[in-house]
């Protein structure tokens, strides 16, 4: 799938670049999921109010969300991104080269998202990103209070039905139960932002 923009060139605003390489993938045979392009600003937003100079995720969507962090994130920021499915990654990997992101910036892991965060380091990152699916979602907040320096910011997408009682299937359930937890967690400050197919995002709490 050849899912470069026409108008791939040296970008001077990298969330407007991200924003048409989200577009252009739309066209792919096997194009990834897309993101909205208010969660990708709020992605932005998110790395540039934590300074962001490691960040990690968990599903790549084709680099969109990657795009939407680098653009908020330190100079020499270094985001671990982490997606199970190769050809997305592969994906993901034409749109930071496009974007002239260096290649030292960033750490491309084609991998189960449950092995590969149990192995990162403690308190390294600023920011941290559940991009995909969301049944995962209380799993890698577990992960991430782990992996998060106090004042760090998780951000975990697609919560929108936990909202709606009325849906039963496990996975919404999951989120349901999810996004309880994180609300009542002490250690987090939340707020549920409605975004798409909804947006939780949670700042870390300093710990006594």
């Amino acid at each position: 799938m050849d899912a470069t923009p026409s108008s791939a060139v040296p970008p001077k605003d990298l969330l407007a670049f991200c924003e048409n390489w989200n577009t252009a993938i739309l066209t792919g045979e096997q194009a990834p999921s897309t993101v909205n392009a208010s969660v990708l600003r709020l992605l932005s937003l998110c790395a540039a109010l934590t300074d962001a100079h490691a960040a990690v995720e968990v599903g790549s969507h084709g680099g969109t969300t990657g795009l939407a962090l680098f653009e908020g994130m330190a100079s020499e920021g270094v985001l671990t991104s982490v997606e199970p499915d190769p050809e997305r990654l592969r994906v993901a990997k034409e749109a930071f080269s496009a974007a002239e992101i260096g290649h030292a910036r960033t750490r491309l892991i084609a991998a189960d998202p449950h092995d590969v965060l149990s192995r990162l380091t403690d308190g390294h990152y600023d920011l941290f990103l559940s991009a995909g699916r969301p049944a995962d979602h209380m799993a890698f907040a577990e992960q991430s209070a782990r992996l998060l320096r106090p004042g760090g910011i998780a951000v975990f997408l697609d919560v929108a039905d936990a909202a709606d009682p009325a849906r039963r299937e496990p996975d919404q359930l999951a989120v349901r139960a999810f996004t309880e937890v994180m609300q009542n967690d002490e250690k987090w400050l939340t707020t549920l932002l409605p975004l798409a197919d909804g947006v939780l995002v949670a700042v870390l709490r300093p710990q006594d």
